[in-house]
């Protein structure tokens, strides 16, 4: 079956290796690179990215060794599940493994630490080791799972990649930096309603609320959240399913497939979804109800 293409991402399927490796591609808007990596049980990789760094998170991994050169560090140690490791761009990697692997990789271009205030070599402080980190963790599967699922929504991938390299480099504070003002916040709040009234498929991105705030990409995000409770992509997402009860229970015999498209979702199936997220029951429920 093929896979959908979620809003944010274009999609590809490559193989790589000498034993049948192979890994689905999502390409994000700001040009980084999402990849879901299989291994088999004996197999190797070799390549190299151009971007300014890659975090990679161990999946799932068989009995056996795994051996990780990067450049002219040899034998690094290799992840256990649930870890993570980085790569620098423009250096040489090798990977061997024997026993299969699963390991998603996120490539992100010096533009989008650049958007936070930030350096990708900054995120090199930590080393070359593998480390753990659960709110790394927690935001890079979700951000795999929306791409894979074709559930995903451009504020969304937008907030979670500001999130990650905002994360990874750890940007100081910059002194004398202000909380998001009232009329800042206003005038946020105004484009996001104006955008799902007029253009509901197309929500405002994160870094253009962030330019009418006048903050960084992490700083508002951060500050939003601060005064709102929600994130961004939270608000955006409540405040669409919040149109749809309004319309559910205005127009009773709309079709939800309608309904759906004219909130700017995907499709029904992803409308139903984050519908109950938000609210605990499906739309047919409510529209019963209402």
């Amino acid at each position: 079956m093929a896979m959908q293409e979620p809003e944010g991402f274009s999609l590809s399927y490559r193989r790589f290796g000498l034993c049948g490796g192979r890994y689905t591609a999502w390409t994000l808007p700001s040009g980084a690179e999402l990849m879901r990596a299989f291994n088999p049980p004996v197999g190797a990789a070799r390549g190299r990215h151009e971007m300014a760094l890659a975090l990679h998170l161990c999946l799932a991994r068989g009995p056996g060794r795994i051996t990780r050169h990067i450049g002219e560090v040899r034998d690094l140690p290799p992840p256990r599940v649930g870890l993570m490791t980085l790569s620098p761009g423009a250096t040489d990697l090798e990977y061997e493994a024997h026993g299969s692997t699963e390991i998603v990789t996120l490539t992100l271009p010096e533009s989008v630490f650049t958007a936070v205030g930030g350096r990708a070599g900054d995120a090199f402080s930590r080393g070359l080791l593998p480390f753990r980190d659960d709110a790394l963790r927690s935001v890079l599967l979700e951000l795999t799972e929306r791409a894979a699922s074709g559930a995903s929504e451009r504020l969304y991938v937008d907030h979670a990649q500001a999130f990650l390299a905002a994360s990874l480099a750890s940007p100081r504070r910059q002194p004398g930096r202000r909380p998001l003002s009232d009329l800042a916040l206003r005038r946020v709040l105004d484009a996001i309603e104006t955008s799902l009234a007029e253009t509901p498929s197309e929500p405002p991105s994160l870094q253009a609320l962030a330019d009418l705030a006048g903050l960084s990409v992490a700083e508002f995000a951060r500050c939003f959240r601060a005064a709102t409770g929600e994130t961004p992509h939270a608000f955006v997402t409540r405040r669409r399913i919040e149109r749809a009860q309004a319309l559910l229970r205005g127009r009773p015999s709309l079709p939800l497939a309608d309904l759906a498209v004219a909130l700017g979702f995907a499709d029904q199936a992803h409308f139903s979804r984050r519908f109950r997220q938000v609210t605990g029951t499906t739309p047919a429920r409510f529209r019963r109800g209402a």
